[in-house]
């Protein structure tokens, strides 16, 4: 693993991409918090990402989405409702009123809830029901994404991530977290893949109150 770096978003431009990556559910449990989610991201030094989404409530509708660097437009990712013209990986998903860019991981990373939990909608929304936290994982390969943009010459890649579903506004993560992901260069670590034209299409039904 590397380390973590998060920075204020910048830049407005965008390219044509999508998603390869995996979820690994379930990895342990995490330090303890009041209530609510708490979203992580670590870069590996092998143009991978590793995103953590922590959950104290019985929701599952919290699912973080990601785009790269030179796909953050502003406009994208500040809406409060629709946008007629959204450009890749901008789009729009049932039940959201704001564009969403990629799901992280394949299927979709979102906040876990065990079977002996009730879990919301079918309980009431309780940001308190899992006091360990409930951990779920993905890690994102950047160079696997079909169309990706050309790493930094220091072999870098920059992304943003959050979480802007879920069923109670103060619970969500809706600020981008930056990170600056190493080893992209073409002679650098990891594997070039073939990229997917799947950016993730799943959502877990209605997120929005």
């Amino acid at each position: 693993m590397g380390t973590e770096v998060f920075r204020a978003r910048a830049g407005v431009a965008f390219v044509s991409v999508a998603l390869a990556a995996g979820t690994v559910a379930g990895i342990g449990e995490a330090a303890a918090q009041t209530g609510g989610i708490q979203l992580a991201g670590v870069a590996n030094d092998n143009c991978t990402a590793t995103i953590t989404l922590t959950n104290y409530t019985n929701s599952r509708f919290f699912q973080p989405d990601w785009w790269f660097a030179e796909e953050n437009d502003l406009e994208m990712v500040d809406a409060t409702g629709p946008v007629a013209d959204m450009p890749p990986p901008w789009r729009a998903v049932p039940d959201i009123p704001w564009p969403i860019a990629r799901w992280v991981g394949d299927p979709p990373l979102h906040s876990g809830v065990p079977p002996e939990v009730p879990s919301f909608p079918d309980s009431p929304y309780n940001r308190n029901a899992q006091p360990d936290g409930n951990v779920t994982q993905a890690t994102i390969d950047l160079r696997a994404v079909d169309g990706a943009p050309t790493p930094s010459a220091d072999g870098t890649m920059t992304i943003y991530f959050r979480v802007k579903t879920g069923p109670q506004t103060a619970d969500r993560l809706p600020n981008p977290q930056e990170l600056i992901v190493g080893g992209c260069a073409s002679n650098g670590g990891g594997s070039h893949g073939s990229g997917s034209a799947d950016w993730g299409s799943s959502n877990l039904g209605s997120t929005i109150p």
